[in-house]
């Protein structure tokens, strides 16, 4: 990419009008930049992520009860401005619960540490916490009621 914006800037002026500082700070610069980005890491994390949110949705899948106290809610994720990034009703009659909490802490750590190096920001929104309810069978993460 530097010796890219070297040839443009040196196709479009006279030799001896080039700013060498110039090019040796952009040069610079993106050294820098590739020194702290790995892409190889933050795609292959970023694969990691996706992986971990889909098996701890199909873990939970349909959310199956008896009776209410078979149900339970988990906070998944990390948000930039803080919180969760979604809550999710599991039923302990069809869930693992502690195979569920190890992806969930997986899952929350990688978020965590993508945040922190990628400079993530949000809309620092906040999401209340929902509250359970079984319907038809179902457990269910319902919006809590702010009026």
């Amino acid at each position: 990419m530097a010796v890219a914006v070297a040839l443009t800037v040196a196709g479009c002026v006279d030799k001896e009008n080039v700013n060498t500082d110039a090019l040796n700070e952009v040069d610079t610069d993106i050294s820098a930049k590739e020194q702290t980005m790995n892409p190889v890491e933050d795609g292959s994390r970023d694969a990691r992520l996706r992986s971990l949110d889909n098996q701890i949705r199909s873990m939970v899948g349909i959310a199956r009860a008896d009776s209410l106290d078979q149900c339970r809610m988990i906070a998944v994720g990390k948000r930039a401005c803080g919180g969760p990034e979604y809550y999710i009703a599991y039923s302990l009659q069809v869930t693992d619960e502690s195979a569920l909490k190890q992806l969930v802490s997986e899952y929350t750590k990688l978020r965590i540490e993508h945040i922190q190096e990628t400079g993530e920001m949000g809309t620092c929104e906040v999401i209340p916490e929902p509250v359970l309810d079984l319907n038809g069978g179902i457990c269910r993460a319902l919006p809590t009621n702010t009026m």
